[in-house]
């Protein structure tokens, strides 16, 4: 006979929202939204199916509150690397400072930036959020600078585009690259190319 599953403290459904959400990012993060049920994370949380859907009534809900929350996480991240009102910087430094916040991101929040960012097959919400990150960096880009709106969203999907190289190389090859020292490479070969490394 299985042993019993240990019963669960009594937080409320309030206080027990944010321990579903920390178990089941590493399940996304692995295994894509399509791969992971109800189950595996009540599982992983140690928590049974009705106490789960007392957090979250559906997979759906419970995948886009952990979408809200990593987005708000990583972009506290990002937004301290990046320069700030008023610093007058060449190109090549606002992306080398949009690059170091975003591969930084990454590098401190990895299982964010899968769950985020990386589609499994069958997937198709990596376009909404590059369109959203897009966004915000050239919302970033003409605040805290002094260029034209026009290039500030052109630099928001360079930055975005470049920093796409980045994510993979940090998450498909840990250890390869420290953020910054990648940010720095990424950058100048945009702004210089070959000829001016």
């Amino acid at each position: 006979m299985p042993a019993a599953r240990a019963r669960a403290a009594h937080l409320g459904p309030e206080l027990r929202r944010p321990l579903v959400l920390d178990a089941a990012l590493p399940l996304f993060a692995a295994d894509g939204y399509e791969a992971v049920s109800m189950q595996a994370i009540a599982d992983a949380a140690a928590v049974s199916k009705p106490v789960l859907y007392s957090c979250f009534p559906s997979k759906e809900e419970l995948f886009g509150e952990l979408v809200r929350r990593e987005d708000r996480r990583l972009w506290d991240l990002v937004e301290d690397s990046v320069p700030m009102p008023g610093e007058r910087e060449d190109h090549e430094a606002l992306l080398r400072r949009g690059l170091t916040g975003l591969l930084r991101a990454v590098a401190a929040a990895p299982d964010s930036f899968r769950v985020i960012y990386v589609q499994p097959a069958g997937e198709d919400r990596v376009e909404r959020g590059r369109e959203h990150w897009e966004h915000r960096m050239a919302e970033v880009v003409a605040a805290r600078s002094t260029v034209a709106d026009r290039e500030a969203r052109v630099l928001g999907r360079l930055l975005v585009a470049a920093a796409e190289i980045g994510f993979r190389a940090l998450l498909e090859e840990p250890g390869q690259w420290d953020p910054d020292e990648l940010a720095d490479y990424l950058a100048r070969m945009l702004v210089r190319g070959f000829g001016g490394t």
